[in-house]
Formats: structure tokens, C-alpha cells, sequence
């Protein structure tokens, strides 16, 4: 089997292919002759169109988790971890934003196939947001932090998304951050 027919070769087309054209209604024939491959192919290396989709977003939220954990790693200083995230985030927003979202509406009309897709797009993403903050501030305090974050920078993506406007949102995020730093500070002069 050649590499662009393994497993691995066949999700990046697919996830390719689905950033640049959207899910919709899009069927695995449809898409195997986008991507160049067979639909036998699909099927035997993801199952049905719901468990192709269920990798597809497993996979580009784990490339940003992982992305994210190295970025953390790297940094001595939270902040800025988090601000080369939004980075990441904001240079990639066009191309995977909207599928991001359009598969997260499928989670929240009950899809069959995106049963577990709150916990890779909310629990996964919020626990490596809250060891982030962990270097920062206490575990309960870094929870909420995470999740808070989560939301903010989805809001803000959202917004992106419809209006285009960067520098608005970069703006935000700015804002954003001087608040967090300002209440760990707080949090840590005043002991609340």
C-alpha cells in the first residue's frame, strides 16, 4: 500500500479536502474521488462517513494539543505560550475554523459518530489549558482559567470568522490576557 492510500496519508487528504470545501453533505464516493483514493479505501481504513468524520476532528485537535503542550513546554512564561497559541490559532482560523465548527454543530445536534466529540473539543483542550496556568496559580483556580480560555478564544475565532477583523480580535485577546495576569497577581499578593 502506497503512503498516500494509508491511514494516516488518506485522513491529511480528507481533513484537506473538508477545510477547504466544508462537510456538508459530502458522501465517502464523493470524497475518495477528490482525494484521488477509492471508497473501498475509506471503508476499510475508517469505517462509515460519521467515523472518518470522528477522526478527522480527533486528529486536528490533537495536532493542536500537541502543538499547544510543545509551546507550553517551551515558554518559562504562561502567557506567552498561550499568546503563540492564539497565534497558531488565528493563522490557521480561515482554514480550519469553519470546519471546527461545523463539526461541532453535528456534536450538539447528538450525531451518532460525535458522542465523544465534547471530550476532545472541551475536556482535552480545557485540562491542557489548565496545566498551563498550573505553573501560575492553584489547580481549582486553573480549571476555571482553562475554561474560560476555551471560550474566550472560540468566541473569538467565531467572531474572526464572520467579520474578518484580526486586529479587533488580537485586540481581545490582549485584553484578555492583561486581565488573567492582573488577577493571578491579585490572587497571589492577596491570597484569594
Amino acid at each position: 500500500m502506497n503512503a498516500k492510500n494509508s491511514r494516516d496519508g488518506l485522513l491529511t487528504e480528507a481533513i484537506d479536502y473538508y477545510a477547504d470545501h466544508g462537510v456538508r453533505d459530502t458522501s465517502l464516493r464523493t470524497l475518495a474521488a477528490a482525494i484521488g483514493t477509492s471508497q473501498r479505501m475509506l471503508h476499510y481504513h475508517f469505517g462509515d462517513r460519521g467515523d472518518l468524520l470522528a477522526a478527522v476532528i480527533t486528529e486536528v485537535v490533537a495536532r493542536e494539543i500537541a502543538a499547544l503542550e510543545a509551546m507550553s513546554a517551551e515558554e518559562r512564561d504562561p502567557f506567552d505560550a498561550l499568546g503563540r497559541h492564539w497565534a497558531r490559532v488565528r493563522a490557521t482560523a480561515r482554514k480550519f475554523g469553519p470546519l471546527y465548527f461545523e463539526l461541532s454543530t453535528h456534536a450538539m445536534y447528538g450525531a451518532p459518530y460525535a458522542v465523544r466529540l465534547p471530550e476532545v473539543l472541551v475536556t482535552r483542550y480545557a485540562a491542557v489549558f489548565a496545566q498551563t496556568y498550573a505553573t501560575v496559580t492553584d489547580a481549582e483556580h486553573s480549571s476555571r482559567l482553562a475554561r474560560l480560555t476555551l471560550g474566550v478564544g472560540r468566541g473569538l475565532l467565531f467572531d474572526v470568522l464572520l467579520d474578518d477583523d484580526l486586529d479587533a480580535a488580537d485586540a481581545a485577546v490582549a485584553e484578555f490576557t492583561a486581565m488573567v495576569r492582573h488577577r493571578i497577581a491579585h490572587r497571589r499578593d492577596h491570597g484569594t
